[in-house]
């Protein structure tokens, strides 16, 4: 079939060729306007960023657009094809665009929290872990994205967030959270006349009783409850208000039952029907009733049974439930600085580390650990290599605290070489009872708010040194390559 072609008349095409001037005229206008509607663009969009990943295959489409002003514009078709890879599974071509979305617009901010989810939640192993060497850039992301867009809240949550249940760094978390809380209010807002979601509340009370400082908590708890009681006042059928506020309450009821139960010898209910505080009694069927901490027996297990393939195992003398930290690193592993600013995505390929937890089951855990499958994540190219097998009582599950306490006061180990008492001041909690290392006074149940942080955290830890030669399966680990260096 012959091809059509269309012709105008000559005066059709005069007209429109005496149009071309002020297209362009419009559009050089148009680019113009942006920068003088973006005073700050220079700031946020450095001209050689642009530049470096403007080669990097886009279609003229997409490198268009920002040369003549519309970044934004650009930006939000460019989101659109990172969606079009989120569906498809190419993580790996969502990164670059990324990055360039947050250079063409700074302030489109589920960028950044998008951006930073799925470094740290979407590269994984074979079995599901993390790549933990993407844990900086997306830190390094999410600040970025709390300095360009510092009077929006969901930023500095998310920072916060991943922080909490990423990292397990809740002093940082905590510091995230109050960011959030103290935004600046916006009127127009859903959370007018307050700058942060009441939810940020919530998880800074939490944040606190990870970090053993309930007199915190209880007044951030109150706090929530004050502003429920506003949202009821002004809303009383708001049925979602009435929920947040039982469990405020309940919520802080339970830390002041919880604090009589394990640390004083009054106010217990069933939990604690004991005349001790929980983190000092005696064992049951004891004839020693002398109060004192809970023996845990670890004794780990740690073998190689394949190239790369590790089996963790061990005994650990506590309720089930109760779960212990892995943690394999090369011997001089050091994280990656966050800089608060993002040039590169890329990790360090010669790197090693795996993060993981084994679940104790009739005072026993064990778990096959198979590094073998994953070479780009796990490349064992250094000579030695660090494995430590720890318990964390602030990040076990209540039931257990109830007997080891917030900071891991009602437990110990006969072996003392396996407890491990950690005095950074960024996790020392609230002292609670006499005889735990803190610094007096101890809190007296009562006193709210009450700042003293002195109380150090208890852990149970054994650190392993081996060597890439024992790794291979080339030569057996023994309990000689238990190192006191934790």
């Amino acid at each position: 079939m012959a091809t059509v072609i269309k012709k105008y008349p000559f005066e059709t095409v005069r007209r429109r060729m005496s149009l071309l001037p002020a297209v362009l005229a419009g559009l050089g206008l148009a680019a113009f306007m942006q920068g003088q509607i973006d005073p700050d663009a220079k700031q946020f969009h450095p001209k050689d960023n642009f530049g470096k990943t403007a080669n990097g295959g886009l279609n003229n489409e997409f490198l268009l657009l920002p040369l003549l002003g519309f970044r934004e514009a650009a930006a939000g078709l460019l989101w659109v094809r990172c969606d079009e890879f989120f569906h498809s599974g190419d993580y790996d071509a969502i990164l670059p665009l990324v990055r360039l979305i947050t250079w063409l617009d700074p302030h489109a901010e589920n960028v950044y929290i998008t951006g930073a989810w799925h470094l740290a939640y979407n590269f994984t192993d074979a079995n599901e872990r993390s790549d933990r060497r993407y844990i900086a850039p997306s830190q390094s992301l999410l600040e970025e994205g709390v300095e360009n867009n510092f009077d929006i809240p969901d930023i500095k949550f998310e920072l916060g967030w991943q922080r909490y249940d990423k990292i397990k760094d809740f002093k940082g978390a905590e510091e995230a959270f109050k960011l959030a809380v103290a935004t600046k209010v916006n009127k127009n807002s859903d959370d007018f006349p307050y700058g942060a979601p009441l939810k940020t509340l919530h998880i800074l009370a939490h944040t606190y009783e990870k970090q053993g400082r309930i007199p915190e908590a209880l007044e951030e708890w109150k706090l929530a409850i004050a502003r429920s009681e506003e949202m009821l006042a002004r809303s009383p059928k708001d049925y979602s208000a009435k929920s947040l506020h039982e469990a405020e309450v309940r919520n802080y009821a339970e830390n002041i039952q919880r604090f009589n139960n394990r640390y004083s010898t009054t106010g217990h209910d069933s939990v604690n029907p004991s005349p001790y505080p929980e983190v000092l009694e005696p064992p049951p069927g004891s004839a020693d009733k002398t109060p004192r901490s809970w023996d845990v027996a670890f004794k780990p297990e740690l073998r190689i049974v394949r190239p790369k393939v590790f089996k963790v195992g061990g005994q650990f003398n506590s309720q089930d439930g109760a779960r212990i930290d892995v943690r394999i690193t090369d011997w001089n592993y050091q994280d990656r600085k966050i800089t608060g600013t993002l040039n590169d995505f890329s990790v360090d390929p010669a790197q090693t580390i795996l993060i993981d937890s084994i679940s104790v089951r009739k005072n026993h855990f064990e778990r096959e650990m198979d590094m073998s499958k994953d070479p780009k994540m796990y490349s064992f190219s250094q000579d030695f290599y660090r494995v430590v097998l720890s318990y964390n009582p602030r990040t076990t599950a209540p039931h257990l605290l109830d007997r080891f306490g917030w900071s891991g006061e009602g437990m110990t180990d006969a072996e003392k070489s396996h407890v491990f008492m950690d005095t950074d001041p960024d996790r020392t909690g609230t002292a609670y009872i006499e005889g735990q290392g803190a610094v007096p006074p101890v809190w007296d149940g009562k006193t709210v708010p009450f700042t003293n942080h002195s109380q150090p955290l208890r852990l149970i830890k054994v650190t392993y040194k081996i060597s890439r030669e024992q790794i291979m399966n080339q030569k057996p680990i023994s309990e000689n390559d238990i190192v006191s260096v934790q």
